[in-house]
């Protein structure tokens, strides 16, 4: 949890308010700051747009953690078909100049994790946790399928989920391995021409085996004294937003502002940010 004050400086807000100021009457935000900095960036101007486009790719603007600090993520379909080829961004606390990488640590057989679906609302079973100093951790609850092309010990038709937490901390992206489920992919007896997953067997982070019900309970279990409730974010094609960026400054603020709007964590607006560091646009 960052609890450093954010030092805004008077001549960067001006041109923000000004670079945004059409936009910014479309409805109450407390990030538009934020937003134009992404805007600005060459992060968001600069993308590969071909390669985006070959793989279907989407973004994302959010606040994970719940720091202030917005990220901005790009996720790719690799080769499996899955959208496990991702990279988050955000600006360093220290240096507000800098939008850079966030690592992504998934140390667990090498699992790391479907973190977006295709283009829409993606809604996640999420985890709050709130210390004795009323610092807050996040953490979202995703399940993962996998076949022989990403683990290779699975056998031709084998598939396995891998049931994950996600926590975004200290400028990293951190995966839990929960509980693992595996078995294969078979035609559905009450939908021909329809295939289904049928588990055959689940086991626990280290590989012993625990029954269905022990496997549903692992996510929810996992954490002690976790408050459970939901988050969305909202992915955009990034064809889209090369088409805003060709269009104008206002566009692409306002293509930010959509995915950020669109952003929950829990019954709270988005906007809230716990630690009360959060950077505002002076109207």
């Amino acid at each position: 949890m960052k609890l450093a004050k954010r030092v805004l400086l008077s001549a960067l807000l001006a041109a923000g308010i000004m670079a945004s100021s059409s936009a910014a009457s479309a409805g109450p935000y407390e990030y538009g700051l934020e937003l134009v900095r992404l805007q600005n960036s060459p992060v968001v101007n600069n993308l590969d747009f071909e390669d985006a486009k070959s793989k279907n790719a989407c973004f994302c603007v959010s606040d994970m953690d719940g720091n202030g600090w917005l990220e901005f993520t790009v996720a790719k379909m690799d080769e499996t078909g899955m959208y496990l080829d991702y990279e988050c961004y955000e600006y360093e606390s220290g240096n507000e100049d800098v939008l850079k990488p966030i690592e992504i640590r998934s140390p667990e057989a090498g699992f790391k994790p479907r973190f977006a679906g295709m283009a829409g609302e993606n809604k996640l079973t999420a985890y709050r946790v709130v210390d004795e100093n009323k610092r807050e951790e996040r953490y979202y609850h995703i399940d993962t399928a996998y076949r022989k092309k990403s683990v290779p010990w699975l056998q031709d038709g084998e598939y396995l989920v891998a049931r994950q937490l996600v926590n975004k901390s200290n400028d990293m992206l951190f995966t839990y391995l929960a509980a693992t489920e595996q078995g294969v992919i078979v035609e559905s007896e009450s939908r021909p021409g329809m295939m289904t997953f049928t588990p055959e067997k689940y086991m626990d982070p280290n590989g012993e085996a625990i029954g269905k019900e022990a496997f549903e309970r692992s996510a929810d279990s996992y954490i002690v004294k976790a408050e459970k409730t939901e988050a969305a974010f909202l992915w955009i094609p990034v064809a889209e937003l090369q088409k805003a960026i060709e269009l104008g400054r206002d566009e692409t603020w306002e293509i930010l502002q959509k995915s950020w709007q669109g952003f929950r964590f829990g019954d709270g607006p988005q906007g809230i940010d716990p630690t009360g560091d959060r950077p505002q646009v002076v109207p």
